[in-house]
């Protein structure tokens, strides 16, 4: 008969268990979930692809980029390569060193086609990173609109320094509208780029 008390109490016990956790989850009142790691935009993290594709007057732009990122430079005349870090300023976070080797014309653009686009008026917003890199290397980041003609609606300038740096930007559009999280470089430079995200401002 112990053997049958045992598994009473053990049933019992999971029973317990099991209405607390939907008490927790459920019938307690609503828990929210856990923003994704990128916020409005695919995670810029360490999940990635490899990739060595030409670009204008026989320039190539190469390397390794987070999933659902992209070099959006093949219309310029740009040489540069893209490597994956292993030093990131937080665990769990990608890092990605930019080298733009030549940029004869155009710029070097990186950023995504996916998530959440749109962005409302009386909404704000802000965009969150870490930048390192050599001193003279500079890089615009800001949220450029989708319509014509496709100027950026709010940019940031930054310059690497010997370390990770946190950065922000804040973002408070005039209208509603559909933009892209860009990151640009004009000039032939090395700059660390990590954790890219943008999510509401609360």
């Amino acid at each position: 008969m112990k053997p049958l008390g045992f598994a009473v109490n053990h049933r019992s016990g999971l029973r317990n268990l099991l209405l607390a956790a939907l008490l927790a989850g459920g019938l307690g009142g609503a828990v929210q979930a856990e923003p994704p790691a990128g916020g409005r935009l695919p995670a810029f993290g360490t999940a990635g692809y490899q990739f060595n594709r030409a670009s204008k007057d026989e320039h190539v732009v190469k390397g390794w980029l987070p999933k659902d990122w992209v070099d959006n430079s093949k219309w310029a005349a740009v040489n540069a390569t893209y490597t994956k870090l292993d030093d990131p300023p937080e665990k769990g976070v990608g890092a990605v060193r930019i080298e733009g080797k030549n940029i004869d014309s155009g710029q070097l653009q990186l950023t995504t086609f996916e998530g959440d686009l749109k962005y409302f008026k009386g909404t704000k917003y802000v965009v969150t990173g870490w930048i390192r890199g050599t001193m003279n290397s500079t890089v615009k980041v800001g949220l450029r609109d989708e319509g014509e003609p496709k100027a950026f609606l709010e940019e940031i300038h930054l310059t690497g320094t010997p370390v990770w740096r946190p950065f922000e930007l804040l973002f408070a559009p005039e209208k509603d509208c559909d933009a892209l999280l860009m990151l640009v470089m004009r000039d032939p430079g090395t700059v660390d780029i990590a954790g890219l995200t943008v999510a509401e401002k609360k």
